[in-house]
Order: structure tokens, then sequence, then C-alpha cells
């Protein structure tokens, strides 16, 4: 495998909604990712962003263009064993722990059975519910569940993270939790995308960040080239300041 995990090449995609109307979702959208890196994927509500990890996931077909995972096409559907996501949360059955929870997402993975009970510990360390690990998840906050999601994610430890709001619903502590988790990830070598509204967030954990809007990628750039001299929240100005010549 090179150093590029994701590739995606002049990826289009249409819906139809009905007779004679339609909408153009991505257009021409060209991105890579490489190993050890975290790219944001920011924009307004219908620029792309969840169309595009879909078809990254394989969830959607592009209309044209190519997607190629780890070094092979995305029809090539073991490459998934490689990927980790949080996207629309699930509900859970309220009557669940943590553990059993991540078991049955385990078995359903095809996580050997001896090397589970380790990998859910790991996890569940990882976003702060090792003490919560056998409670029903019926009391569980919001946070809460968003930890959960995110240790359903990381079970594998997958090369590549696409995580979606993944900052939803979590306090001081709980965002801690996950930029230690995320900064561990590159250090290792793996790759994260984050879609993601808390743009302070982004700035503090991403190495790179992408604007689509309506369908187009219309800056893909550093995060430092993106801060330039600012020494204050930088991200939603230079957003803004985007937008109103584009």
């Amino acid at each position: 495998m090179n150093d590029c995990i994701l590739k995606i090449e002049n990826v289009n995609k249409t819906f139809h909604l009905g007779r004679n109307q339609k909408v153009q979702a991505l257009s021409d959208i060209c991105l890579s990712v490489p190993k050890g890196t975290i790219v944001g994927l920011v924009g307004a509500n219908r620029a792309g962003k969840s169309t595009l990890l879909k078809i990254i996931l394989g969830l959607i077909k592009a209309d044209s263009g190519s997607v190629t995972r780890f070094d092979k096409p995305i029809t090539n559907r073991s490459t998934l064993k490689y990927i980790g996501a949080v996207l629309e949360s699930p509900v859970f059955p309220p009557y669940l722990s943590p553990t059993d929870i991540l078991n049955t997402l385990g078995s359903l993975a095809g996580i050997h059975s001896e090397f589970l009970p380790s990998l859910i510990s790991e996890a569940l360390t990882k976003v702060g519910l090792d003490d919560r690990k056998t409670q029903r998840i019926a009391g569980f906050s919001r946070g809460m569940t968003q930890r959960l999601l995110i240790a359903q994610a990381i079970l594998a430890n997958p090369d590549l993270l696409i995580l979606d709001e993944p900052f939803e619903g979590l306090d001081f502590e709980g965002k801690q939790k996950i930029f230690e988790l995320l900064t561990d990830w590159r250090k290792h070598g793996r790759s994260v995308i984050i879609v993601s509204h808390e743009l302070e967030d982004l700035e503090n954990i991403c190495d790179r960040v992408v604007m689509l809007a309506r369908g187009r990628i219309i800056r893909d750039d550093s995060m430092e080239s993106w801060r330039g001299n600012s020494h204050g929240p930088f991200l939603q100005k230079a957003m803004q300041d985007l937008e109103r010549i584009t």
C-alpha cells in the first residue's frame, strides 16, 4: 500500500427528485487522503459532505469518476474492513450495555472471539466509558452515546476513520478524550476524515481542511494556510470570506 489510502478522482453525483427535477450533489470532486493525516470537510448544509462520505463507504454509487481505497477500486468490498465510521446515530437497544453492543457488532464484523474482549476494553477506555461498560445504556446522555458510537468505529483498529459530527453532544472532557484518541490515531500512521460544524474543534485537530460549496471543492488547504496571520479562531472568518467571493 502506498502513502495514499484514499483517492477520489472527478467524482460526480446527481439525485433525480422527480419529473424534470434533479440536484447536482457533487461535481468533479478530486481528493486524496495520505496515511497519518486528519482531514476536515466543511461547508454549509447540502454542500455535498454527507453524500461524499457515503460514496467513500460504498453506500451510494457515484455517477462517474473513480474512488480508490487502499490501492483497490471501491468495488472491492474487502477494503471496508480497514474503515471505521460514525454516520447517523443508530438506535441502540436501551437494555444492553456498551460491552453487549460492542460484542455483537464485533462478532458481526468477523473479529475473532479470542481477541474481542481486549479490543472492547481498549475501545471503551479510549473514549472514557470503561467505568460504564456494564451499565444499561437506557440512562446514557447524548454525549455518552456519542462516545459509544466512536468506540464501535475504532473497535477493530481501522486504518481510516470516517466521522460525521463526532463532537456533537460532547462536553469538554469528552472532546479532550476524542482529541487524544485522534492524535494517537495519526501518530500510528492512521487517517481520519471528519465532517463537523464545530470549526474551532477542527482547528485544533486537523492537518488539512477541505471546503465544499454547492457540490464543489472550493478550497483544499493545509491548516497553516487557512490560519494565515490570524492569532485567534480563523476558520469561520476564512469560510465567510471565501463564500462572499464564490
